[in-house]
């Protein structure tokens, strides 16, 4: 039986931790309640983009970079986070890109969590600093230009994403997205003969690739934050109601041996009052 005074430093210790976690749960609350406040990405600009790219399709633009080069290796970008208390979401994530990795593949991962997960396979990547809470334009800037360089460039044929997708609080869900080469998406587009195309052909669709992929990057870090914090917030909840459990059973084992005591104690002056009166 565990001695009193451990029963009750336990008691103590555990309902200051209980106090700590509910404090990161509310500031996790709050950090989700005011990323979200912000402008999600426009779905109308997407929509725009992908007009102009039919429009480019159907007038002789060269094709060339939108075909997959199944021979060439793949680069796949992990997005993870940096900061802890995410539960099985890294891990699920890192998961799931060693499930789709061939040998030749080659791993671009953004996030601390993600970098480390990945040492511990001895898996190959390199590594870029994620854009951040503010989704730094900079920052974003940079994947973009590494992913895109390398496309162009021809040493990777496809390129894929892997993220947590934020559903609702409750629940996020880990997605395999393929990025570049894009694929046509419909054939209802008319030819268009007066087209005015400067400097050139391939520029425009280089231009266009690139403006698309730095806007499908934003909307991937925007969607992959909110799940980062909604994650946190059911994992810091989870870790309060288990020690909200260990607590309420040290309590029951706390009065349980202060009631012993009690007992003892009333039996032992019984015994005693019986003994003096009969002598």
């Amino acid at each position: 039986m565990i001695p009193i005074g451990k029963l009750k430093t336990n008691m103590l210790f555990n309902k200051n931790l209980e106090d700590l976690i509910e404090v990161m749960k509310l500031a996790a609350t709050t950090q989700f309640n005011q990323f979200r406040s912000r402008q999600e990405p426009s779905a109308d600009f997407i929509r725009q983009l992908d007009e102009v790219f039919e429009v480019l399709f159907s007038s002789g633009i060269p094709k060339d970079l939108l075909v997959s080069e199944e021979s060439l290796p793949a680069l796949i970008l992990l997005v993870s986070s940096d900061e802890g208390f995410l539960g099985e979401l890294n891990f699920l994530l890192v998961n799931k890109l060693l499930d789709i990795k061939r040998p030749q593949d080659t791993v671009l991962c953004v996030g601390n969590q993600g970098a480390n997960y990945l040492k511990e396979t001895e898996i190959n990547f390199s590594f870029l600093d994620s854009p951040g809470e503010k989704i730094d334009s900079e920052n974003l800037g940079k994947i973009c230009d590494s992913i895109f360089k390398q496309y162009l460039k021809r040493s990777v044929g496809r390129v894929y994403v892997i993220y947590s997708r934020f559903i609702n609080i409750t629940a996020q869900q880990i997605e395999l997205e393929s990025l570049l080469p894009l694929e046509k998406t419909s054939s209802s587009t008319k030819p268009v003969r007066d087209l005015l195309v400067e400097p050139s052909s391939r520029a425009v669709i280089e231009g266009w690739i690139k403006q698309w992929l730095s806007f499908r990057l934003y909307h991937i870090f925007w969607s992959s934050k909110l799940a980062e914090f909604a994650a946190r917030i059911m994992h810091l909840e989870g870790s309060v109601q288990e020690l909200g459990k260990i607590n309420s059973h040290l309590r029951m084992e706390y009065f349980k041996y202060l009631h012993g005591l009690s007992d003892k104690s009333i039996r032992e002056l019984t015994a005693a009052r019986l003994l003096e009166k009969n002598k």
